[in-house]
């Protein structure tokens, strides 16, 4: 029997009216991605950019994925000033397929070996590549796939190496069929420390029903340490079909793995990020609360979506779906919303672009409370003052503008700490106008990034205790690659004496003691603060973290970047 729950906490104020500007964030700048930008927001709103450290001068770089309808696809890196500018510095444009449209193109990245360096991944349809910083030698092919789907980047056996995990495809001369209609199933590539990856078990689900694996971060798995976790969902592209969906959370390739928890409810949350896990058996997932299907004119069993609102779904595996409405259904959703803790208070925060044309493309700030359910923090416009020399005719009267503040659109929203003051910022991408038609409305051509400043001071708390774990687990430190900063998840089970948490480096010795004593059964989260016992800076490079709790022992790797 399913019990289902409903709680309204924002309400749509009248005539679309909403919340004042965030005091989180200073207002954007936008730094145009010259030609790269032109391809930006042309295609899938996912997934097309990365932060990460592509020259290794410790700052975070942009790597974004553009496609045109040419067609052409390619990335380009914008490289971190230092004081969170970014200026486009390479362009790589790939070979055109034969196929006509605009190609369907997706960038992520990682360090797959533990030098510090962005690793990129690539999916140009159902092809996959793996590219490997060599730092002033270039990016170096290292891996090729074909037909397979992107599952993610992610530690999959426990050992602390970046693995790959895919979905494999049968292939199908109907495109719906080759994408969507595979079992339920997950292949790990292993990753054996050094950027190389061998393929390895494939892992299949034990559910009657089509299943979709999406990667569950570490960072929001406290309770659970180790190997990664899979969510399973229902495919988004199969809306019409009634009755209650299967989501299950495995952990398929962890050594000592857990048994799958299985939840069954009456909504599908296709559309959504996994927000927080590991407490009681709950899983809370955030995203889209209305998905509206419009059948095409065009094309046969195709449809146009569109997205409204933001939800927040607590699943418990004893049959409860509890339900809270964030934000109503004037806000138009045009991405999957990012989970990342913004204001560094331990607790995950929610930002979504808003692409409602009435009130204004803006970027809408939620913030993380104690009883997991995030709460609005504000709403900050899409739009920046551009210089003269990217200036249109914004007013239609045919005379190109100088400086002037122009309005824009969102495409996908990032994080990282761009200026290393230890505080999130956030990367929208998308794109300003540059000018109106004739008929009075507006269009985008300048692709690029808009920048948001954090103004938060980052807190310098120890521990956040939550609920009682019934085990010992050391969760991955986030962010890491860090700099100059991170923060290390554990669990804390009844009648631990004492918690020793130390930082090693790769010699075996001791370069700072971040906790010693007591501390309470549940869930915490030490930060460190890339400084030795002396209060020094430490050096760039790798080093170990190691928890004792009793007899017990957890040891992981970090980088720290310069």
């Amino acid at each position: 029997m399913h019990r289902f729950m409903v709680a309204i906490l924002l309400l749509a104020a009248p005539h679309g009216a909403f919340a004042a500007t965030g005091e989180l964030f200073a207002a954007p700048n936008f730094i145009p991605l010259g030609k790269a930008g032109a391809g930006i927001g042309r295609g899938p709103s996912d997934d097309t950019g990365t932060l990460g450290d592509v020259d290794g001068d410790g700052d975070l770089d942009l790597v974004v994925a553009w496609a045109r309808w040419a067609p052409q696809w390619g990335w380009m890196v914008a490289s971190n000033d230092g004081l969170g500018g970014l200026v486009p510095t390479h362009n790589v444009t790939r070979p055109s397929r034969e196929e006509p449209g605009t190609p369907i193109v997706s960038i992520w990245g990682d360090d797959f070996d533990g030098d510090g360096l962005l690793d990129l991944a690539f999916r140009e349809g159902h092809s996959l590549e793996l590219w490997h910083n060599r730092g002033e030698d270039g990016f170096a092919t290292i891996l090729q796939l074909s037909n397979v789907g992107f599952v993610g980047l992610a530690d999959g056996e426990g050992d602390g190496d970046v693995d790959l995990l895919v979905t494999e495809y049968e292939e199908h001369d109907d495109e719906v069929l080759h994408s969507h209609e595979g079992p339920s199933q997950a292949t790990l590539w292993s990753n054996d420390g050094d950027a190389a990856f061998v393929r390895g078990d494939r892992f299949t689900l034990d559910s009657e029903e089509r299943l979709w694996p999406r990667l569950w971060p570490a960072e929001q798995s406290l309770g659970v340490g180790g190997a990664a976790r899979l969510l399973w969902l229902r495919s988004c592209w199969r809306l019409e079909e009634a009755g209650p969906t299967e989501v299950w959370l495995t952990q398929p390739w962890a050594a000592s793995a857990e048994p799958p928890l299985f939840y069954e409810s009456m909504v599908n949350p296709c559309y959504s990020t996994p927000l927080q896990a590991g407490r009681d058996g709950q899983v809370d997932l955030v995203g889209v609360a209305e998905v509206t299907a419009i059948p095409s004119e065009t094309f046969v069993n195709a449809y146009f979506f569109t997205y409204h609102g933001l939800a927040l779904w607590r699943l418990d595996a004893s049959g409860v779906v509890a339900s809270h409405t964030l934000l109503g259904s004037q806000i138009h959703v045009e991405s999957h919303p990012l989970v990342s803790d913004l204001n560094g208070d331990g607790l995950m925060d929610v930002a979504v672009i808003d692409s409602n044309e009435e009130t204004g493309p803006a970027l809408v700030v939620l913030l993380g409370q104690r009883n997991g359910v995030p709460v609005l923090e504000g709403r900050y416009r899409l739009s920046s003052t551009i210089d003269e020399a990217l200036a249109g005719d914004s007013n239609g009267d045919g005379v190109i503008e100088g400086r002037h503040q122009v309005s824009g659109t969102g495409s996908e929203v990032l994080a990282g700490d761009l200026n290393g003051d230890g505080a999130a910022e956030l990367v929208v991408l998308g794109r300003v106008q540059s000018g109106r038609f004739k008929g009075g409305s507006y269009f985008y051509t300048k692709g690029g990034a808009f920048v948001f400043i954090n103004q938060n001071s980052p807190p310098t708390a120890v521990a956040v205790e939550s609920a009682t774990p019934s085990d010992f687990v050391l969760g991955a430190n986030y962010p890491n690659p860090f700099n100059p900063a991170t923060t290390i998840p554990l669990s804390v089970p009844d009648g631990a004496e004492a918690v020793d948490v130390g930082i090693y480096n790769l010699l075996g010795q001791l370069v700072r003691q971040v906790w010693s004593g007591p501390l309470a059964a549940g869930e915490h989260r030490l930060t460190w603060d890339g400084r030795d016992d002396k209060g020094q800076l430490v050096a760039s490079g790798a080093y170990l973290y190691q928890v004792r709790v009793g007899e017990q022992l957890r040891t992981r790797k970090m980088v720290k970047l310069e």
